[in-house]
């Protein structure tokens, strides 16, 4: 319940009340905290009648009342009991200065537990057009209105309360995600800014297949959650491969390098003197070639087909060191990962690393999410599949991907390809990275309703380092 929603229950349950009681007017205070910390009571809910009240006036907004002995409302939760009033004559109320008030009963709003929530005050009771004063019946219909309004505050507390540890957990989770991986910080944040963004927009839409989607408030926390929690996996993946930025470990690299040191001496043991300076030279030369070529190789950029041939042929540069051994440049575990065509991980690591979205299926579904926010795990769990089944890890395909996973799916890819924090890769231009995903579009493997709202919407401009060049529309 947000504090919207409670003012409207307050206000509810105030206006029927006067009905019962025949009184012109009452309002409801709730306890709350000063700036300095200190408990005072705030107007949440308004009712006068005669005057055509029927919410708290701006002029009332940023009243307070001390828990003290110089108001009614102060002095009624101060004492946590009632307090019945007449004032002759009429007493002028600041924030309604033409307004009398002749007799006003104030009451304490007490939880079960005895814990003070706020304070009810009903002002001129009248019979008749004349005014009567509150009597002992009054009190004790005061006492259930009391008790209505304390459980609906109450209620609302707990549901903050409950937001708030969410936030908590959420915020806790995502920092130690990004302990872990320190290369992705700040990626689960843009990820949920760019699919809320999106949600929104699609809220938006009045034609068209989206027009009848639409995501209420608690849709779109179930939706931030989801997003802030979507690699949460990733604490299960080995660092190893985690934060692998190059095809080779360092100290793989560092293993070649000196491989080729004793490939270099024993060069120089076996063609000694001078008729052998030339071939020598040509031999070493060669190594220097080949370590270049390995450390081009090694990066995780797409893998241009020539370098590829010259990995292969490395593994058949060796030779013979003095112990009677071969020593070769290149082993085949070694060529195998040099040969990866693009990014850097081998087919096993990636599917480790594919594993995290399993995990975080695993860890959320463990959250007692409660009402309204239980499919935070599902759209997690699918945020890397595609339309087309060609995702993981279910390999679904489009009717068993929620709409939210699609969104997902866009905005994770597209930060993905355009952060400017990942040492392993360059971040691509806005424009390329727009116009792969409209290339996932076109195969049928991204949402393509939605990818048109990302794009006419201007979205992607909340992550967007540079400015776009207007992309063609998908078909």
């Amino acid at each position: 319940m947000s504090r919207n929603h409670l003012s409207s229950d307050l206000q509810s349950i105030l206006d029927s009340f006067l009905d019962l009681i025949e009184c012109d007017g009452g309002a409801i205070h709730t306890l709350e905290k000063n700036l300095q910390g200190e408990p005072v009571l705030v107007f949440k809910a308004m009712v006068v009648r005669s005057r055509g009240i029927s919410a708290v006036p701006d002029a009332l907004q940023s009243m307070v009342f001390r828990l003290d002995e110089s108001t009614s409302a102060g002095k009624a939760g101060l004492s946590r009991t009632r307090c019945n009033e007449e004032f002759l004559p009429p007493r002028f109320e600041e924030g309604l200065p033409d307004y009398p008030t002749r007799n006003l009963l104030s009451a304490p709003l007490l939880t079960p537990r005895g814990d003070l929530v706020g304070v009810l005050q009903l002002f001129n009771k009248e019979s008749e057009g004349e005014a009567t004063g509150f009597s002992e019946k009054d009190g004790r219909l005061c006492g259930i209105v009391s008790a209505q309004a304390s459980l609906a505050i109450e209620n609302s507390t707990l549901l903050m309360e409950q937001e708030q540890f969410l936030d908590g957990f959420v915020n806790a989770c995502v920092t130690a995600i990004e302990a872990r991986d320190p290369v992705t910080s700040g990626h689960s944040q843009r990820v949920c800014d760019l699919s809320l963004g999106l949600a929104e927009s699609v809220n938006r839409v009045g034609s068209g297949i989206l027009s009848g989607v639409r995501f209420n408030d608690t849709e779109l926390r179930e939706l931030r959650y989801a997003a802030m929690l979507h690699d949460i996996g990733k604490i299960s993946v080995s660092e190893e491969i985690l934060k692998k930025e190059k095809k080779l470990h360092a100290w793989e690299l560092e293993i070649i390098r000196m491989r080729m040191e004793v490939m270099r001496s024993s060069y120089r043991l076996e063609l000694q003197g001078e008729k052998n300076r030339i071939e020598l030279a040509r031999r070493l030369r060669e190594l220097d070639e080949a370590y270049r070529t390995i450390l081009a190789a090694n990066e995780p950029t797409v893998l241009p087909k020539a370098v590829s041939e010259e990995i292969i042929g490395l593994t058949r540069l060796q030779v013979s060191t003095g112990s009677g051994e071969v020593c070769c440049a290149l082993h085949e575990h070694e060529k195998n990962r040099l040969c990866i065509p693009r990014g850097s991980l081998s087919a096993e690591e990636r599917v480790e690393i594919e594993k995290h979205v399993s995990f975080t299926y695993e860890i959320l579904k463990m959250v007692p999410w409660g009402r309204g926010l239980e499919n935070v795990p599902l759209i997690a769990h699918r945020h890397h599949e595609k339309l087309d089944g060609s995702g993981y890890p279910l390999r679904v395909k489009a009717p068993a991907i929620p709409v939210q996973s699609r969104i997902l799916t866009i905005c994770d890819i597209y930060d993905a390809l355009t952060a400017k924090d990942r040492p392993y890769k360059a971040a691509v231009p806005v424009e390329t990275a727009l116009s792969i995903l409209e290339d996932e579009v076109r195969e049928g493997k991204l949402d393509q309703a939605l990818f048109r709202v990302f794009l006419d919407s201007g979205v992607y401009r909340s992550a967007s380092p540079a400015p776009l060049r207007r992309v063609k529309k998908a078909a």
